[in-house]
């Protein structure tokens, strides 16, 4: 494209949308040969189109947006001229004028169905996005729930059944030098103002080992941000505290275990 502007770009970006009245596309198909910044304009909206096209599924607008435009275009007036005279077919061609530059039914209907068509890819575009979100998370947590799986299955895995003051069992969990899990069989789901702490109780003070949190209605083992220093300790310990970090010692302990006898 080159670098001068074009006065009738508009009717351009029409004649490519296939909204133009008769009269308008014969000006417009006399304009083109004699214009390259038309013709750009031309094949530049068609590769737009053609890229809406296909990259959104073709969906119907929703409802309150089909009925807003609809309303819109009954209520501007439409601007009704006579009939261009007949130009024939070797005459020079017809300077195009401003006042033919008039948005009439069929354009305003072609544009408020490209908005309906933005609009709807935008709306696409956000549902494709928080899907992929979705399906990438369920796969992370398939992927953690199949490493936890292996990892109750290891035999050498340490395990600790972790009880409360009335032996109530709530959790267990799983440690080896590398990948530690805690599976929650009676723990109450909690909220985002709060997480649960797994502590290492094998020292005089406790210490922080991983956090996680507990969905309702799950039990499934969830993998923990471990070392080979969490690994050395043989009694654990659990406690529900406030905020999304370990304290630097816990609340109230919930339950606690010692890793069973191999």
């Amino acid at each position: 494209m080159n670098g001068d502007l074009c006065a009738h770009e508009e009717l351009a970006v029409g004649w490519a949308m296939h909204s133009l009245e008769p009269d308008e596309e014969a000006l417009v198909r006399d304009h083109l040969p004699t214009c390259a910044t038309c013709r750009h304009t031309v094949q530049a909206t068609q590769e737009v189109l053609a890229g809406i096209g296909g990259a959104v599924r073709q969906e119907q607008p929703p409802p309150h947006l089909r009925a807003m435009l609809m309303e819109q275009i009954e209520h501007i007036p439409q601007e009704v001229e006579a009939p261009a005279p007949h130009t024939p077919r070797h005459a020079a061609p017809t300077p195009l004028r401003p006042q033919h530059r008039r948005r009439t039914g069929r354009v305003l209907l072609a544009a408020a169905a490209a908005l309906a068509v933005l609009a709807g890819g935008g709306y696409l575009g956000v549902r494709v996005n928080q899907l992929s979100g979705e399906v990438a998370a369920s796969e992370a947590r398939t992927n953690d729930l199949n490493k936890a799986l292996s990892l109750a299955a290891n035999p050498a895995t340490n395990r600790a059944v972790l009880r409360t003051g009335t032996g109530d069992e709530v959790a267990v969990v799983l440690s080896n030098p590398t990948t530690g899990a805690v599976m929650p069989t009676n723990l109450k789901p909690n909220d985002s103002g709060h997480v649960y702490v797994v502590w290492g109780a094998s020292t005089p003070a406790p210490v922080p080992l991983a956090v996680f949190d507990v969905r309702a209605g799950s039990t499934d083992p969830q993998l923990l941000a471990w070392s080979s220093d969490a690994h050395k300790h043989t009694t654990f310990a659990v406690s529900l505290e406030p905020g999304r970090q370990a304290p630097p010692k816990p609340s109230e302990v919930l339950a606690g275990g010692q890793v069973a006898p191999a």
